[in-house]
Formats: structure tokens, C-alpha cells, sequence
């Protein structure tokens, strides 16, 4: 069970430490983090209710949470906010208001002592903009200043969901695996993935399902350009997944091939899971930063001679979001503490000829990183 007050009054705490004297925090990660206000499907346009640009949760160093609201699909934010007695009060702006002016008498409500404001990273410009006009001599920060730092480091409880989020998750590539054969699209297989998902329980992807075929002839699909390309012998396949379960995440990857895989095809993946394996094994608390990390896990591939496909960072933070800070990157100096978590996804991609790649999330301990996954890291040989 998370104590969401106790959440709040953490968050206050770092608040008053910065002089921060009210915090703006749209429906989102962060107040889902701090409250447990539970995030909505993400909609595939935008939106546009009235009002939509001033809702959000305000909350003070003694004053709030307020959750402003627009009209149209109020009820959604009356359910959520029922047994949450932490809310101070649910604010429904009808079409008849300004929201500038509820917006002004709310900023009027609150001791901003001394003006320092932190919004929301994923607050409207507009939101901005109109807390500008409203506090011109105030000074403003971003939420992630005050809440990053409390989000970083996982409760029990948080882990639990992840590793749940991972069973999902991997319970769903065994089954989209059944699938994969000669003759099904990347389209197919992408679909087939997010069914499993949502059979088995996620709320949602935690991003754009990506299983790519490599080979020739052809290159990797796009996640967001699904390819109606047919699976071939010859093929390697790169499945990068992950779902949302009960507002945390996951994000898994693994590797197969269709028919026999030659030896350079078979070196490179133990290229990868050593990669992988030196990695987890650094991440001790305390003892190296996220790009030390990298470092690590980079030289491996390296000495190999693929550093060149090796073209993205080594890994993430993740935890209500799929990606979060801190990172594990070439600039990221940031001490590895017990709880972090991250993902570890090393890999080796040559368009239109192999793609190899291995992912779990890992807990940071006190002897090396530890992994939420138990699915094998084995090539799959279809």
C-alpha cells in the first residue's frame, strides 16, 4: 500500500526547502505519483475542453491539493478523487467561467512566500503563460525540480507493481512468440502484442509496441509505420515492449531468428548479453554513476568491433513512466542508489542485415543490479 500523504508531505518538505510556495501539477505522472489520481488512457488526438489548460491539481505548503477540472468528463475526476481524502477539493469550471479568473482567484488563495512557483514539465504554454500574466513578479522552476528526486528511489510497494507490470509483459511475448512464423507482418506481430497486453491485465502500452524484422532484403519496421513486410528465413526479430499496470511500468526486449542463425549472428547476441551482464553487475549503490554504466556495457560491444550500431543510450530510469531520469548515457553523472531502477538494453542493429538486442529493468543493490525479469535472455529460434 503507498502512503500518499505521506507522498504529499514529502513533496512539501522539498518545497519549503526551495522556497517554493505553490506547485501546478496537470493530470499526469507527477500528480498520479503524489496522489494516486489515476492517469487516462492516452488519447491518439488532442483535446481541446474548455478550461483544459488551467486544470490541474494546485498544491501549497499548507493549502490543497485543489483539483481544477473542466466540465466535460468531470465525472472520470469525481470517481478518482471519492477515498482520497488527501484532495482538499474537486473545483468543476463550467463554461460559463473565465478560467483566467479562477485562475487568479485561486493563485489569490494561496501563500506563495515570496512568489516561487514550480510547474507542471507537461503544463500547456498557454498554463504558463497565463501564470505569468497572473504573477508577473513571480519566479518559476519545473515540478520535476521538487518531485524527480523523491521518484527515483522505489518503495516495496512500487516494485511490486513493476515486477507485475514485467510478468504482464513477458507473459505477453511468450504469447505473441506462439505467433511468430514465416509469412506473419511486423504488423501483425505488433497487434498481436498489444492483444496480449490487454488480455492479461496492463492498462495500457507503456509506449509504441516495437517488433522489428531485419534482414534482407529490407531493414527494421518502424513502431510508428507498421510494415505489412512478411517474416523470412533469414530474418532476425527484435521485440521491444512493455506495459502499463496499475500506473507503473515495464519495458522488456529480446531477440529471434527465423530458421538457422549463422555464427556471426550467434556471436553477436553473446556480444549483447555480455554487454548486459557486466552492466548489472557494475550497478552497485553508491559505487557508479549511470555513465560509468554505459561505459562498462559500451566498451564490451566496442572491443567487439559493433560500437558502431550500438547507437542508442544503455538504459533508462522507469518507473510511473517508461522513461525517467536518471539515465544511463554517455553525460548522466549521477551516483547509483539502492532502489533506482533502470533498464538495461544493450544492442547491436546493422540495417538490412542483423538486429540483436536484450532488455530488462533492474533494481540497484548493494552487490550489483538485479533483475525484474526472470524470462530467458536466449536467442529464440523460430
Amino acid at each position: 500500500m503507498i502512503d500518499y500523504p505521506a507522498r504529499l508531505a514529502a513533496a512539501r518538505r522539498r518545497m519549503a526547502e526551495n522556497q517554493v510556495g505553490l506547485m501546478f501539477l496537470v493530470p499526469g505522472a507527477n500528480l498520479f505519483y503524489l496522489t494516486g489520481l489515476a492517469r487516462q488512457e492516452p488519447h491518439p488526438t488532442d483535446t481541446n475542453r474548455w478550461g483544459d489548460w488551467a486544470a490541474g491539481a494546485y498544491l501549497g505548503l499548507e493549502r490543497g491539493p485543489i483539483l481544477v477540472v473542466p466540465k466535460l468528463g468531470a465525472g472520470y475526476f469525481e470517481a478518482e478523487v471519492a477515498g482520497k481524502p488527501w484532495f482538499a477539493d474537486l473545483r468543476i469550471l463550467s463554461e460559463s467561467e473565465d478560467p483566467a479568473e479562477v485562475l487568479r482567484d485561486l493563485l489569490s488563495s494561496f501563500d506563495l512566500r515570496g512568489g516561487r512557483v514550480a510547474l507542471d514539465d507537461h503544463a500547456w504554454a498557454q498554463t504558463a503563460l497565463a501564470f505569468r500574466r497572473s504573477l508577473p513578479e513571480g519566479e518559476f522552476l519545473l515540478a520535476s525540480e521538487i518531485i524527480a528526486p523523491l521518484r527515483m528511489i522505489k518503495e516495496e510497494a512500487e516494485l511490486s507493481l513493476m515486477r507485475r507490470a514485467g510478468q504482464i509483459t513477458a507473459e505477453a511475448f511468450e504469447r505473441a512468440l506462439a505467433r511468430l512464423r514465416p509469412g506473419v507482418t511486423e504488423l501483425e506481430m505488433n497487434g498481436e502484442v498489444d492483444y496480449q497486453l490487454r488480455r492479461l491485465g496492463a492498462d495500457y502500452p507503456s509506449f509504441v509496441t516495437d517488433v522489428s524484422f531485419t534482414g534482407l532484403p529490407g531493414g527494421a519496421g518502424s513502431p510508428l509505420q507498421r510494415s505489412r513486410r512478411q517474416l523470412a528465413p533469414g530474418d532476425s526479430v527484435t521485440f521491444d515492449i512493455g506495459c502499463v499496470c496499475q500506473g507503473y511500468c515495464s519495458d522488456f526486449g529480446r531477440s529471434a531468428f527465423a530458421g538457422d542463425p549463422p555464427a556471426e549472428y550467434l556471436h553477436i547476441h553473446e556480444t549483447v548479453l555480455n554487454a548486459q551482464r557486466a552492466a548489472m553487475a557494475a550497478m552497485v549503490a553508491g559505487q557508479i554513476s549511470g555513465a560509468g554504466v554505459n561505459r562498462i556495457a559500451r566498451a564490451i560491444i566496442e572491443e567487439d568491433g559493433y560500437g558502431a550500431f550500438f547507437r542508442h543510450r544503455l538504459g533508462h530510469g522507469i518507473g510511473v513512466t517508461v522513461h525517467e531520469p536518471p539515465w544511463l548515457d554517455v553525460v548522466d553523472e549521477t551516483l547509483l542508489q539502492a532502489n533506482m531502477t533502470f533498464t538495461v538494453e544493450p544492442s547491436i542493429r546493422i540495417p538490412g542485415h542483423f538486429g540483436n538486442r536484450v532488455e530488462d529493468v533492474v533494481v540497484v543493490g548493494g552487490t550489483g543490479g538485479v533483475p525484474l525479469y526472470d524470462t530467458g535472455r536466449q536467442l529464440y529460434i523460430v
